[in-house]
């Protein structure tokens, strides 16, 4: 696609979210994709789990129709994208009928990160550095974990992952970094979409398919814009886009295993429940988005840094700070007014 043409996929992708997502709500009603009250979550009543495939299918709506209306014919992203991502999508799907044991869960995890960096990277250290490549196989399975812990509240991942994108966008478009911009803005914009729905009090949620998805396509995008062109800036520029989810995820696997907890079995104690005692669901959702704003656009700024010193003590400095953070959030206790 050509510049003018991405330009075109954000706003037809939020407009086919709009759209699509009223129609996967009756889906999900009508087959039973219904997320069901329990004593750990807050809806009162059992809420539909297609949001995901909602979201999906207005990115693929968006790239489509701009490609339509451009005339430039359907670009479609590398064969590892497009069957990682189908992959998560199957995978959450799955688990969001009948939850599927961790192994399992795993298993399909290190299957979606395979194929992407088997069949979705460009050919640079993923194909030529094994023990690197070794490494983006555990970062892409740690970013599908952290998205889907992450969404554990109403509105936060479909709040918090278009401006993560948009912080990839800037990279591309400021710097020249590698990466698939048509993907991002739909992201962007079927994100945005969808949040019209699940924003407090959530209307549909995206469910596991949702929450893996994105962390895949996240994921997609880090390896894009690293694989031609790993440094020590860039690779903690990238950090510091992703730092909140990956705070998250840290912070509830310590805070179980320092209280002697299974780290797979699903309880209050994420960074959005503490929030939430202190903010409410609204003001949780705008205080995150307002942390991955700001964290992202150090990122952004890191990436150009040409000495390397620089760049580790702008990630030390944001490590000491969510250090801090962490401290004083796991002194409030979480509330179940607001689990999800």
């Amino acid at each position: 696609m050509t510049p003018s043409t991405t330009l075109l996929v954000a706003p037809l992708a939020f407009g086919a979210a709009l759209l699509v997502t009223p129609l996967f709500r009756r889906i999900a009603s009508a087959t039973g994709y219904l997320d069901h009250p329990d004593p750990r979550k807050h809806h009162p009543e059992p809420t539909p789990l297609l949001g995901g495939v909602a979201v999906a299918a207005a990115m693929a709506a968006g790239l489509a129709l701009a490609a339509t209306i451009s005339g430039t014919g359907v670009v479609l992203p590398r064969i590892g994208v497009l069957f990682g991502a189908l992959l998560s999508l199957v995978l959450g799907l799955v688990d969001d009928r009948r939850p599927m044991k961790p192994l399992g869960k795993l298993a399909g995890q290190i299957a979606a990160a395979l194929t992407l960096l088997l069949w979705g990277a460009h050919g640079g250290f993923l194909a030529h550095q094994p023990l690197l490549a070794a490494a983006g196989l555990l970062g892409v399975v740690a970013l599908l974990n952290a998205v889907n812990f992450l969404d554990a509240m109403d509105g936060i991942v479909a709040a918090s992952v278009p401006i993560v994108a948009a912080a990839f966008l800037a990279l591309s478009l400021l710097f020249g970094a590698r990466m698939d911009q048509a993907l991002a803005w739909s992201v962007v914009g079927s994100c945005a979409g969808f949040l019209v729905y699940n924003a407090p009090p959530a209307r549909i949620f995206l469910g596991d398919a949702g929450s893996h998805f994105l962390g895949f396509v996240l994921a997609a995008l880090t390896l894009q814009v690293l694989d031609d062109s790993l440094t020590v800036a860039h690779a903690a520029s990238v950090l510091c886009i992703l730092s909140y989810p990956l705070f998250d995820v840290v912070f509830v696997v310590w805070d179980r295993i320092v209280t002697r907890r299974p780290i797979t079995l699903g309880s209050r104690d994420h960074t959005t429940h503490r929030l939430g005692r202190i903010c409410g669901r609204w003001g949780t959702v705008a205080v995150i988005s307002a942390l991955v704003a700001a964290t992202s656009a150090v990122g952004v700024g890191v990436w150009n840094l040409k000495n390397e010193a620089d760049a580790s003590i702008a990630v030390l400095i944001l490590g000491f700070g969510y250090a801090l953070f962490g401290y004083h959030l796991r002194r409030k206790s979480p509330t179940p007014r607001f689990d999800t």
